[in-house]
């Protein structure tokens, strides 16, 4: 796959993902629902492990692929006085 073809799919398994949160998938399911090659996917999906976006659970060629939550801030401590510079 060429450089330019990897951020469309990298944008489409970020949205899959997102739009379905609960879902977990292996490899070759991802392929059927995208309609994407495996040797495709593979280096996407690594890609977005490494960004957090997606968890990687199992081992070996087993990998179950799941939407990972961003973080939430529920608490900020905003301070007294702010310092000029």
């Amino acid at each position: 796959m060429e450089k330019k073809e990897a951020l469309p799919l990298q944008m489409e398994c970020t949205m899959f993902f997102q739009s379905n949160p609960y879902m977990i998938e292996s490899l070759a399911g991802l392929e059927n629902k995208l309609g994407r090659r495996k040797e495709d996917l593979q280096p996407i999906l690594e890609i977005l492990v490494q960004q957090g976006i997606i968890r990687q659970i199992g081992k070996d060629s087993k990998y179950l692929y799941r939407y990972k939550e961003p973080d939430i801030i529920t608490e900020m401590t905003i301070p007294d006085k702010l310092e000029s510079p």
